[in-house]
């Protein structure tokens, strides 16, 4: 009986191994219709790569971003643009810093135009002298955006020292905080944040505002705390109100 099982289970793989032996052929052809499939596939992919970043591709790209960016130097809409419909509405008690000071002057030469009101904070000069200048080192301004935003961030600028009369900027606002108004004499405003300038980075600084409005608002109100170490006067050059527009 012992040898009898034995020849049985002998039979059994021998009939296995005729059926492997007819499947490895198979498989065989599976896997190289398989590869070949796999190359074609990776062939295909490696060409269409080869054509989105050939030259003129890449070229393409690269001006229609440096496009977005020259716009308005941050590549992000700013609602409180003054053509775009921004109007200042308020400086609350803020007294401008007239021309008529030796601070302002430079070998004769002004470093704060006269005429420059505050609505210079929201238009696109930002050539020494274009800015809106105010004693001391804090003020205020309250600017009406061009609808109901849903604030995300705001920018500030100020010139380089490279290109300013005197080699510095301590005029530069330094702390500064962001506020959302239903109206100018709102009292229960919303608090976005405080930031902080760093004159000694970039010109054009953006800031994520750190507490998130639910709500869109259409008057903002910018806090400015202090300066770089000027005792005279602060110069705001411009500001930029980011987000999403409500529709």
């Amino acid at each position: 009986m012992e040898v009898k099982n034995v020849l049985e289970t002998r039979d059994n793989l021998q009939n296995k191994l005729k059926e492997v032996g007819c499947a490895i052929p198979k498989i065989s052809e599976a896997i190289l219709k398989l590869r070949d499939e796999v190359t074609e596939g990776i062939g295909i992919h490696t060409e269409n790569m080869i054509k989105v970043l050939s030259p003129e591709s890449v070229r393409k790209m690269v001006r229609s971003e440096l496009q977005i960016y020259d716009a308005d130097k941050t590549g992000m809409t700013d609602y409180a643009l003054e053509t775009s419909g921004g109007i200042i509405l308020s400086t609350r008690n803020t007294e401008d810093y007239t021309a008529g000071s030796p601070g302002l002057t430079l070998f004769g030469i002004p470093i704060c135009i006269q005429q420059n009101t505050p609505r210079a904070v929201i238009q696109t000069g930002v050539l020494p002298g274009e800015c809106w200048a105010f004693k001391g080192s804090s003020g205020t301004v309250v600017i009406q955006l061009l609808g109901p935003v849903y604030i995300s961030g705001v920018s500030l600028e100020h010139i380089s020292p490279s290109i300013s009369p005197t080699g510095e900027t301590m005029a530069a606002p330094k702390e500064f905080s962001l506020w959302g108004l239903e109206c100018v004499e709102d009292t229960e405003s919303f608090f976005f944040g405080e930031f902080i300038y760093d004159n000694t980075g970039p010109s054009i600084q953006y800031f994520e505002v750190k507490n998130k409005a639910k709500k869109a608002y259409d008057i903002v109100e910018v806090k400015i705390h202090s300066n770089n170490g000027h005792r005279d006067y602060t110069c705001v050059y411009r500001i930029r109100i980011h987000g999403t527009l409500r529709q």
